[in-house]
């Protein structure tokens, strides 16, 4: 098996407790029901609700991309900017295919609507940064954590290992 393929399937449905990606969905959920809490008219746009969501998760150390339907980013956090090599200006002109590898390109819109279908899916990626390099992000994503809207939580294998470190020491 070619091992920069994007994975189909995740060995569990949500990474382990201890991991950054973990934290980053728990914290998430907290700030999707405290969303849900305040209420909010119909006429907030998407973009609102995905700059809310960021401002309350700014400080997790993995990156966070919104995306809407289509697979546009609506949002990122500056972790998203880091991993890319995009500022944010340039992300939310972007969408998920930009960051996909031609090669992949097929495959990950496949993936794409199995991950709208299912609502949740885990496991390695390859993405495409600005500079062309090509990085390998471990993520879960979230299809609809408010309607419309998709979040993934990326973690490079450094950044797993450097909060893994903190977390010994």
């Amino acid at each position: 098996m070619n091992r920069s393929r994007p994975s189909t399937t995740a060995r569990r449905a949500l990474p382990r407790r201890g991991d950054p990606a973990a934290r980053a969905i728990r914290e998430l959920r907290r700030a999707i029901a405290l969303i849900q809490a305040e209420g909010g008219t119909p006429a907030r746009v998407t973009r609102n609700r995905a700059g809310e969501l960021l401002r309350r998760l700014a400080d997790l150390p993995v990156a966070m991309l919104v995306a809407n339907n289509r697979g546009r980013y609506v949002d990122a956090n500056a972790a998203a900017a880091v991993l890319t090599g995009y500022g944010h200006a340039e992300l939310l002109r972007r969408s998920v295919w930009d960051l996909t590898l031609d090669a992949h390109r097929g495959r990950g819109q496949a993936m794409w609507r199995a991950f709208l279908a299912r609502g949740r899916m885990a496991g390695w990626y390859p993405l495409r940064r600005k500079s062309g390099r090509i990085v390998k992000a471990r993520y879960v994503a979230i299809a609809n954590v408010l309607p419309g809207l998709h979040v993934s939580v990326l973690a490079t294998p450094a950044i797993v290992l450097r909060f893994e470190r903190r977390r010994e020491d």
